[in-house]
């Protein structure tokens, strides 16, 4: 039997494919959300930003780890824990809410909100996500071209907005960070990170790393194991760096807009850092961010859905009606979009983060008891936070969540979790010596 030679994609195309994967993570959420929490957390900032930096960035890290270590996408990766009838039926589930459902009109109505209403005040939003959704399928359909057009020019654009804007701000502030900090800085920032959900997109591209690999003619899971690690790692220093400086931003700068909303914020501090230039940089940023995440969130899902169905579903079917949905559905509106995107990615969430946690593991049949428990578990409590987010407090699975360790921050799952899946090691443990005798 020949050896298989292992094949290291070089540096350049590394950062390539690096970049095109910060920018597909790099979205509405986080140009605004750590402003947000620099402004309230003020001379703790740091403190904050580790904290939504240790969640964010590293459960990003973390989901390319499991990709790498199990070369396996979203679909092989809860088919593994859940089997292929109910993994399924979660990636369906996890790739329509990532996807046309959810973000890419949650990202599209941002881009018009945020970007164009700010200077073309009388241009309608169904023009705008018209050319959105043109722009979006013309780059996501061409598969073989996708990772370089957003890696080489869509990304260093972005990148370079971003620079500006930060260095501007932390060399020459418009105002000083307050004195005052807050005592929950950390588990505020983890609560962020928390809420941007990006380890769940991170599983997502997870097909889309894999088959951008394969079409560079890296065939062994070895040298792609190697490859993921690389350009996870440096996706997830990406997205670490620049969220704590618009943190540092919100921090500073922030503190002279204390009314502004979550969106507005981050508008307002542009514009009093760089004047009209830094309402356009951003606006650009936001532009960017945006269709890179769509467009990147667009490919993964054909990719996904093509290797679900084997072949049956074409790539280009699945880009053409992830535009057409996220047309009709970014009509709605960015504020009413977040209201419904929360609740199911609360949902499917934690599950996700024991799925990724356990695929960690060098041999994952001794860890597999434990790791379905811990699902389980995780769903279980998932529930009531899903059914809240809904508006259904009044429930057994609600109350049963207020009652638990960090359950008023929307982590009751989190304790029973880690409980059960310890409990069922401890068991696994124990059984092992009896079967070999």
């Amino acid at each position: 039997m020949s050896e298989v030679k292992k094949s290291y994609l070089p540096l350049g195309a590394v950062l390539v494919v690096s970049a095109a994967v910060f920018s597909g993570h790099f979205g509405v959420g986080d140009t605004i959300f750590p402003a947000i929490l620099g402004r309230s957390t003020g001379s703790s900032w740091f403190i904050a930003a580790l904290g939504y930096g240790l969640v964010n960035s590293i459960f990003v890290f973390i989901a390319y780890l499991a990709v790498s270590r199990q070369n396996k996408s979203l679909f092989g990766l809860t088919s593994m824990v859940l089997g292929k009838g109910f993994g399924t039926v979660y990636t369906i589930i996890a790739v329509l809410i990532m996807g046309p459902v959810f973000i890419l009109p949650r990202v599209s109505s941002a881009t018009h909100e945020m970007a164009i209403a700010q200077f073309f005040p009388s241009v309608p939003i169904w023009i705008t996500l018209l050319v959105y959704f043109a722009l979006n399928f013309y780059l996501a359909a061409n598969r073989s071209k996708v990772i370089d057009i957003i890696g080489k020019y869509l990304t260093p654009v972005l990148i370079a907005f971003m620079l500006i804007l930060v260095v501007k701000g932390v060399f020459s502030p418009i105002a000083a960070v307050p004195a005052t900090g807050s005592p929950t800085a950390f588990s505020d920032g983890i609560l962020e990170g928390y809420n941007t959900m990006n380890a769940l997109g991170a599983s997502i591209f997870g097909i889309w790393i894999i088959n951008e690999l394969k079409r560079r003619g890296v065939e062994d899971a070895t040298s792609r194991a190697g490859n993921i690690f690389k350009i996870g790692f440096i996706a997830a220093l990406g997205l670490l760096l620049t969220s704590t400086g618009l943190t540092f931003l919100g921090a500073s700068s922030g503190s002279l807009f204390p009314d502004a909303a979550i969106g507005d914020l981050s508008v307002k501090i542009a514009d009093g850092l760089l004047g009209v230039f830094g309402k356009a940089a951003f606006g650009i940023i936001i532009a960017f961010a945006c269709i890179t995440t769509s467009v990147g969130l667009t490919s993964a899902a054909g990719d996904t859905f093509e290797q679900m169905s084997n072949g049956k579903i074409k790539y280009k079917v699945t880009v053409a009606a992830s535009s057409i949905v996220g047309f009709l559905l970014g009509l709605i509106g960015l504020s009413k979009i977040v209201g419904f995107t929360v609740p199911w990615l609360m949902l499917i969430y934690p599950a996700l983060v024991v799925v990724l946690l356990m695929a960690l593991f060098p041999d994952f049949t001794k860890v597999k008891l434990a790791a379905q428990a811990g699902t389980i578990v995780a769903v279980l409590f998932s529930i009531g936070d899903f059914l809240a987010g809904l508006g259904w407090k009044g429930n057994p699975f609600s109350a049963l969540n207020a009652a638990m360790p960090l359950g008023s921050r929307g982590l009751a799952w989190l304790v029973p979790t880690l409980v059960v899946i310890v409990v069922f090691l401890i068991i696994g443990a124990a059984r092992k010596p009896k079967a070999e005798n």
